[in-house]
């Protein structure tokens, strides 16, 4: 069940019961059933944002790849390693691609 569904039903349940929000702790539970609320509707957008930024940067990688396809000439980044300089793609120093951390 969903953070917001969950709010949802504690609304619920203390609308069902006929909950006492005047008393002092029954203001309290009230306001912190608020918050919770509010919390849940930020989350929720928040979920949102990172779906969104998620597919953005899977376009990002895929315009990325057409760029290094079409700027190297090569179909698979593995082949282009192989050629290269018999290397990997963890440790090439030779072709200039990987830089090296120590630098």
């Amino acid at each position: 069940m969903e953070i917001k569904n969950k709010v949802a039903h504690l609304k619920g349940l203390m609308e069902g019961m006929e909950f006492d929000t005047s008393s002092k702790e029954g203001k309290i539970i009230d306001a912190i059933v608020d918050i919770l609320d509010d919390m849940a509707d930020e989350i929720e957008l928040m979920y949102d944002d990172i779906d969104s930024l998620y597919e953005y940067a899977d376009e990002l990688d895929a315009d990325l790849g057409d760029v290094e396809s079409e700027l190297f000439e090569i179909d698979d980044e593995d082949d282009y390693f192989d050629e290269c300089c018999d290397c990997d793609a963890e440790s090439c120093e030779g072709c200039g691609l990987i830089e090296d951390d120590a630098e």
